[in-house]
């Protein structure tokens, strides 16, 4: 059975992004942190959006970055990738391979969990996070050393237990990852 997690970036204090929707906070030069994302990129064959996320990274990944072998990888896996966007509505989807998801959301990630494959992967989005906390296998959360005191929270629902799975420090740029599984 495939798993679904969530991989995330939050400052300190809990907030996905700034009060603006900012998010330059996350772009650090870290080689390591690039390699772990890599590594989630290819342990994957899909990846969940909320509309507005999904709206916002086309423009970026479509052109994506190529500078460094790594940066290519990146960009390639993205667009690559089945994107699974998360809409009551019927939004253009042209950055492909994508879908919509969101009629019966329970029951569309009962089934893929299902289906043979890689895992699946949340990304981007407190919103869609939060819709899909009942159906997370393992949060990854990758903190950031600074507070932003306002913003996006990633968690704002009812407490749930969480097993920690492991931890990783990233020097460089002083991220650390931090994995947990729900406890149910």
């Amino acid at each position: 059975m495939r798993k679904l997690y969530l991989s995330i970036s939050m400052s300190l204090d809990g907030f996905a992004c700034g009060p603006d929707g900012e998010l330059d906070w996350i772009m650090v030069d870290d080689p390591e942190l690039s390699e772990l994302m890599a590594e989630q990129l290819r342990g994957i064959d899909a990846m969940i959006f909320g509309h507005t996320a999904y709206r916002e990274l086309a423009g970026y990944w479509v052109d994506g970055p190529t500078e460094k072998p790594v940066d290519r990888e990146h960009t390639r896996l993205m667009n690559s990738i089945t994107k699974l966007v998360l809409s009551r509505g019927e939004p253009e989807l042209h950055w492909a391979p994508a879908r919509r998801i969101g009629a019966d959301l329970h029951a569309e990630i009962t089934e893929l969990k299902a289906q043979p494959g890689k895992d699946i992967a949340v990304f981007a989005g407190a919103e869609t996070a939060r819709a899909l906390a009942s159906c997370v296998d393992e949060y990854r959360l990758l903190v950031y050393p600074l507070r932003l005191g306002a913003g996006r929270p990633v968690f704002t629902e009812r407490p749930e237990r969480l097993e920690l799975l492991g931890s990783r420090e990233f020097a460089a740029s002083g991220v650390v990852q931090l994995r947990y599984r729900p406890v149910r």
